[in-house]
């Protein structure tokens, strides 16, 4: 089986040992075929993976449907897809649908996140995404198969698309829980803490991902302040890359008065963020809008309660009040009062994280979410188009 997928950005894609890399070769490689992944990038350019070949548009965001289109059916010509798979329901499934109706080959459209009348994303901005939000409402009926990564996503695509709920499918991101599980069970909560230079004892409050608007770490930082009033000792570990925040987050800290309690990580690799699991008591996450959230899928296989908004993504991952709490969206003091409850109680705190533990185990086994992806892709391409090319 021959994938032909249609991707935004090749963060990650140049490392054969990234993230991003190993998952997509273990995908080729359960389906027995090559997948030939088009990404929109400045730099023009092609790496050879054996089971998968990265092709680079060399096209900025505006150029990038004719760029793409091209590439791809000259990718199409050296090896013809079995199916056609976009990452978004936007630019990517608008050059998905040309290609449908060029190759006659099915289109499926996936959506990592949870746009569909999403307040808080339109109101980021609002020209640009109330037109990106018609395009997608547009294109989505047009597919043959969708894949959506949470249940609040899948029922917009039932309720109100109006979509066949056969073809709509919540398939999460295949999570590496391996390391995550390992080092909570090991000695790499001492070796974490003395990395931290924290002395025994000392609440740690961890928040890891993108640093983007939407992920208001403001807010986190609010509800540390509030966290601190109780416990003045407390550290606040973040681990992202300051450089892609879209707001002042030094001055945030500084307004919110926990920048002597604040300690930046950077961008950690999958292993050492395992590690700052196991040196941590809670993780905090205050989003406003979430369509997955792999770290806190991450954090509970670490066996680390989530303190999380009660996103798309996060309501399915967490289950409320036994792996974890979930507060309503912007909610400062409700984040704040959760955490602490779990820093005063640290049976809870470990009865809570041996169940998230579980939970995740049991529900994002990685081997079954790699092979319900793949089961998908075989169906939709067995099925052939459906509906009007």
């Amino acid at each position: 089986m021959n994938l032909l997928m249609l991707g935004v950005g090749d963060s990650g894609l140049e490392n054969p040992a990234s993230e991003p890399v190993r998952r997509h070769l273990e995908y080729a490689r359960r389906m027995g075929g090559h997948i030939d992944l088009i990404v929109d990038t400045p730099r023009r350019g092609l790496t050879d993976y054996g089971a998968m070949t990265v092709h680079r548009t060399g096209a900025r965001r505006g150029r990038y449907l004719w760029a793409a289109y091209g590439m791809a059916r000259e990718a199409a010509r050296q090896r013809p897809p079995d199916l056609i798979v976009t990452q978004d329901p936007f630019a990517t499934a608008l050059t998905g649908f040309w290609l449908r109706r060029a190759l006659r080959r099915p289109l499926l459209i996936q959506n990592h996140s949870c746009f569909l009348f999403n307040r808080y994303w339109i109101a980021e901005r609002p020209l640009t995404f109330r037109a990106l939000h018609l395009l997608a409402r547009s294109l989505l009926p047009r597919a043959d198969a969708w894949r959506v990564v949470n249940t609040a996503e899948r029922k917009i695509y039932i309720d109100r698309l109006k979509l066949p709920a056969d073809r709509v499918r919540v398939l999460p991101v295949p999570c590496d829980l391996e390391e995550f599980e390992q080092k909570r069970l090991s000695d790499a909560e001492s070796k974490a803490r003395n990395r931290l230079s924290f002395p025994a004892g000392t609440p740690v409050i961890l928040w890891a991902g993108r640093p983007v608007r939407f992920k208001r770490l403001p807010i986190l930082f609010t509800a540390f302040s509030e966290i601190r009033r109780v416990f003045p000792r407390a550290r606040l570990v973040v681990a992202g890359r300051k450089d892609l925040a879209q707001e002042d987050l030094d001055r945030a800290a500084r307004d919110a008065q926990v920048g002597e309690s604040l300690v930046w990580m950077g961008e950690l690799t999958h292993t050492d963020l395992a590690g700052i699991c196991a040196a941590a008591d809670v993780f905090l996450y205050p989003s406003i809008y979430e369509g997955f959230g792999r770290v806190m899928v991450e954090a509970g296989a670490a066996g680390l309660p989530v303190v999380a908004t009660a996103t798309a993504g996060a309501t399915d991952i967490i289950r409320d009040g036994k792996t974890g709490y979930l507060a309503p969206i912007e909610d400062a003091p409700a984040l704040a009062a959760r955490a602490r409850e779990l820093l005063a109680d640290p049976e809870r705190r470990a009865t809570m994280g041996a169940a998230a533990r579980k939970w995740i185990r049991d529900q994002f086994d990685p081997g079954r979410s790699y092979d319900a992806v793949v089961s998908q892709w075989r169906e939709v391409a067995a099925m052939g188009l459906i509906g009007k090319l």
